[in-house]
């Protein structure tokens, strides 16, 4: 018989009654505590791995994340933004293609000044000169290499002219006065004048002319074919009536130009009717000057 204590407050049980029977479970209600049960069993499970993780968790050991041997290794770069790999990469293509652009573009632009001065070379600088065989005011024969080691002004132009050829002979005669009064400059150009008329400028009639103007001028004629020749190395345009009768007087049309030859016999500049004698003097002198720049002498 089951010895059971109860209180003084409550009164025992009647000894003939037979133990309650707890009422029967039905098969939902069997399910339901099977899970939670089975729930129950794996919230305390004991494994080494749940285990571990609780500790972790309630501080017993510290986390991998902070130190230790098993400390995570941290990224060189980031994986996104500009300092990512693919960022730095897109950087350094874009620089070495600017490079490569700026590069390239340079030498294109340099290309085509450097073409573009010989055009302008070419156009500014034409092919005045050339050799040819005159007889000067004393009946002597000369070439153009008679003029080479000194710079020589070039006149065309013939003894009758009434006006533009004395302007023009008197404004060189001017220029060589100022040059001759620099000490520098003295008696480093030549002036040379040459007939478009052998017809009637013989070399006493040229000599007679030129007596009129700077003392250092030389005067060159000779036959029709030699002054044709000359007139043509220099590109002077002249002409003359076609039919004269003897002793008729005429004029002879002409290039109204004053040709600048540097030592060499090469063409350097030309002087037309517009220029001024004082600004002829200072651009030879300019040009007398790059000539002795260039190691040259005179």
């Amino acid at each position: 018989m089951l010895n059971r204590a109860y209180t003084t407050d409550s009164p025992p049980p009647p000894k003939d009654q037979p133990p309650k029977e707890e009422p029967a479970k039905n098969e939902e209600t069997k399910k339901e505590e099977t899970k939670k049960e089975a729930g129950t069993g794996a919230a305390n499970s004991t494994s080494p791995e749940s285990a571990k993780g609780k500790e972790e968790q309630e501080g017993r050991f510290p986390s991998r994340t902070f130190g230790g041997p098993e400390k995570r290794k941290e990224r060189l770069f980031p994986a996104t933004g500009p300092l990512s790999l693919p960022g730095i990469s897109l950087f350094l293509l874009t620089a070495v293609g600017i490079y490569y652009y700026f590069t390239t573009e340079k030498e294109r632009v340099r290309r085509e000044r450097a073409n573009k001065t010989k055009k302008v070379e070419s156009i500014g600088t034409p092919e005045v000169g050339g050799a040819y065989e005159l007889v000067d005011h004393d009946g002597n024969t000369v070439t153009d290499k008679a003029f080479h080691g000194k710079f020589h002004l070039v006149y065309f132009g013939f003894c009758h002219c009434p006006d533009i050829c004395p302007d023009e002979l008197d404004k060189i005669g001017d220029a060589l006065d100022i040059l001759d009064a620099n000490s520098k400059t003295k008696d480093t150009v030549q002036p040379v004048f040459i007939t478009c008329d052998p017809q009637r400028d013989s070399p006493e009639a040229v000599k007679e002319y030129l007596k009129q103007f700077h003392p250092k001028f030389i005067g060159l004629t000779g036959t029709v074919d030699q002054v044709r020749t000359a007139c043509k190395a220099y590109r002077v345009y002249f002409s003359k009536p076609p039919k004269v009768a003897d002793n008729q007087d005429y004029l002879v049309d002409h290039s109204i130009f004053s040709y600048l030859m540097d030592p060499d016999g090469t063409f350097v500049d030309v002087y037309g009717k517009d220029r001024e004698a004082k600004y002829m003097a200072e651009d030879i002198a300019r040009r007398i000057e790059i000539f002795r720049d260039a190691g040259r002498k005179l």
